[in-house]
């Protein structure tokens, strides 16, 4: 026994480190899903950027191909499934945000972004309709990106707090 030991009688105190490194772990993850959101929404506006210029980037789709896929989907179902997709999305991430769950991954949004952008694409009507899916994309990801963010700064200011009670216990 250490003579500080001796004194107040009392059992050496088990070893912190082995708490920290975890907790120190803990932070470093939180901190990299706090910025997950930022990269969807990067990709989101790479993708708009392509939308816009109306994938002329990429090659066009041979008749076969285009036989195969049929006729793209009237331009107005689309437009109502545009709607009904923005209106869904957003209430149930203002849902999650109010129950304080933790986040879902948005990728799902990407892809349904990403397909409203194909089936107006494929329909004809991308150009008319581009700045409908932007507006709506734009603010899922923005309001989700948030939600990420915030979400796991809180849990990050958490660990810091226990993080310093395992260094106080330490000393």
């Amino acid at each position: 026994m250490t003579e500080t030991n001796k004194q107040t009688n009392e059992e050496p105190l088990p070893d912190i480190s082995p708490l920290q490194k975890q907790v120190q772990n803990k932070i470093k993850r939180f901190e990299l899903l706090s910025g997950t959101g930022l990269w969807i929404l990067a990709f989101f506006t790479a993708l708009s950027i392509g939308a816009f210029r109306n994938f002329d980037f990429l090659p066009s789709l041979s008749d076969g191909i285009r036989n195969l896929l049929g006729a793209g989907p009237p331009i107005n179902y689309i437009n109502w499934a545009l709607v009904v997709y923005g209106f869904s999305a957003l209430i149930l991430l203002l849902t999650q945000m109010a129950s304080n769950k933790p986040p879902k991954n948005s990728l799902s949004h990407f892809a349904y972004l990403c397909a409203f952008f194909l089936f107006y694409h494929f329909s004809g009507g991308l150009q008319e309709n581009f700045w409908a899916i932007f507006t709506v994309g734009l603010t899922i990801l923005s309001l989700q990106s948030y939600y990420v963010w915030n979400y796991y700064h809180e849990k990050i200011q958490e660990q810091k707090g226990i993080l310093e009670e395992l260094d106080k216990l330490a000393e």
